[in-house]
């Protein structure tokens, strides 16, 4: 799983589970592997919670991922309004290349 990066509380948790289950979609794996994996991709904080879970609490990767979202939704990037990239402008003496990567930034 290397391209999946650990999750530590300080990214978004729903990117990390849509990467987690690419993934895992590609390596054709089930429920019950996905579930047993997921642990490996966490650390920190979201590694103690996890270890915290009661035991036998979560029987599926399906509602490990919903409890997993439902923890750490304060960590989930705010979407931005369009509003917000309208008034993102090319800087004068600024290349375009530069401002279309700080577009990019704004809008991802």
């Amino acid at each position: 799983m290397s391209s999946v990066e650990l999750f530590d509380e300080t990214t978004d948790p729903y990117d990390h589970l849509d990467v987690y289950k690419a993934e895992m979609y590609v390596q054709d794996m089930d429920d019950a592997t996905c579930y047993r994996y997921f642990r490996a991709t966490l650390k920190g904080i979201a590694q103690k919670w996890l270890n915290g879970l009661s035991s036998g609490s979560v029987t599926s990767f399906f509602l490990q991922a919903e409890l997993f979202n439902a923890h750490f939704i304060a960590s989930k990037r705010e979407k931005k309004p369009s509003i917000h990239l309208a008034k993102i402008r090319q800087q004068r003496g600024k290349d375009l290349k530069e401002y279309v990567r700080r577009f990019n930034h704004e809008a991802f």
